[in-house]
């Protein structure tokens, strides 16, 4: 499984993406954009261990970890 945009927001040459990712793995294999702001919610279907695993994850990388995927991002817009 790969990071999943869920939504993106451009205010001038900066950028705020936020992703849903299955696991570290996953996160790891991201490669933010220049200008960036990453923000990182974990899939429902991802065990608690993995999300502890994430977390870390997002704290190494510089990305904002916001919690458990919201089912209203469910239909995100794609694979990254």
């Amino acid at each position: 499984m790969e990071a999943r945009v869920i939504s993106c927001t451009t205010f001038g040459d900066d950028k705020v993406v936020k992703i849903a990712v299955p696991n570290q793995q996953a996160l790891a294999k991201y490669k933010a954009g220049e200008n960036e702001t990453t923000v990182v919610v974990s899939d429902d279907t991802c065990p608690e261990k993995e999300v502890d695993e994430i977390k870390k994850c997002c704290e190494k990388l510089g990305y904002v970890y916001e919690g458990r995927l919201n089912e209203e991002y469910t239909q995100g817009p794609g694979l990254v």
